[in-house]
């Protein structure tokens, strides 16, 4: 073997030595005894957070439901039939529909009943408002279903939209917490999984359907508190009438009890809406059923 391989060996060889040796310096404790090894099928196990104790459903029993109005807004085309080529209209209407929630044992799903058909932001409402009470009333819902159903007495082919979110959220924690609620009470608006009650649309026609309904109170969010109202200005130049509408901004709960006839209150969070559309027991114990209804009595109004 050549001189200069033999070199190179021997400095490779004197390398692995150096290294083994200070590898074992590392590894070696302070007071000279041996590191520790875990015994043949000793696992380590990592500390984990503390979850704070949630209920299950056996503490309210394996299934319970809750119901109530809400106001919805409808949409329908109308077909012109004595115009082909001209466009269908589309007609927006305000009524009441009966949305009810039943928890039944199951497997964590978030069920809406298809009929009437029920739209993507509907469901996606459902799934906000569940989350909402399960968040709330920090019940483990894993081990059952959760199934959301809209009763009318009409005839609805398709409902959608986000406005329910906020009533399904109340009567879902009506099953879990086994409270009455106030059905002279009804809310509109969304719901997110931390509880905030959201604005809607379509305010004034809703009131006025709740009104026509019989409900006393409406529930609203806190940002739907200012609506845009046409006011006319009329000038009079010779015999000729102008009539100019100008854009002005209201309270949105003055307007409604001067105009429709029905008490608004808004609300910010879910528990600001479960304090008027639940019944607390004392004030179960000492109103008759009939006196629940007037609970909150509409003042006296002139409609203009």
């Amino acid at each position: 073997m050549p001189i200069r391989e033999k070199t190179l060996t021997v400095l490779f060889v004197l390398s692995l030595v150096a290294n083994t040796f200070l590898l074992a310096a590392i590894l070696t404790p302070a007071d000279g005894s041996s590191p520790a090894l875990s015994k043949p099928g000793e696992v380590e196990v990592l500390p984990t957070a503390t979850l704070a104790p949630l209920l299950s459903m056996e503490a309210i029993g394996n299934r319970g439901v809750a119901s109530m109005q809400v106001p919805v807004i409808l949409r329908r085309i109308e077909i012109n039939q004595n115009c082909p080529l001209c466009r269908d209209g589309v007609i927006e209407e305000a009524t009441m529909v009966n949305v009810s929630v039943e928890v039944i044992p199951g497997r964590g799903r978030v069920l809406v009943q298809t009929t009437p058909l029920t739209g993507i932001v509907f469901q996606d409402a459902a799934n906000h408002a569940v989350a909402a009470a399960a968040n709330r009333s920090q019940m483990d819902l894993t081990e059952n279903d959760i199934i959301f159903s809209i009763q009318d007495p009409g005839e609805i082919s398709e409902i959608d939209g986000p406005s329910a979110g906020a009533l399904m959220a109340a009567l879902l924690l009506a099953v879990l917490e086994d409270f009455p609620l106030n059905e002279s009470v009804t809310v509109t608006g969304t719901i997110d999984a931390e509880g905030h009650v959201g604005p809607v649309g379509g305010i004034l026609e809703k009131a006025g359907a709740a009104a026509a309904s019989g409900k006393v109170l409406l529930l609203l969010s806190i940002e739907n508190n200012r609506m845009t109202d046409n006011q006319e200005d009329v000038r009079w130049f010779g015999g000729l009438r102008l009539v100019r509408q100008r854009p002005v901004v209201k309270d949105t709960k003055e307007y409604i009890e001067e105009n429709l006839g029905i008490q608004v209150k808004y609300v910010a969070t879910l528990d600001d809406l479960l304090a008027d559309i639940r019944i607390a027991p004392k004030e179960l114990e000492s109103r008759s059923p009939m006196k629940l209804k007037s609970i909150y009595p509409p003042e006296s109004h002139v409609s203009g």
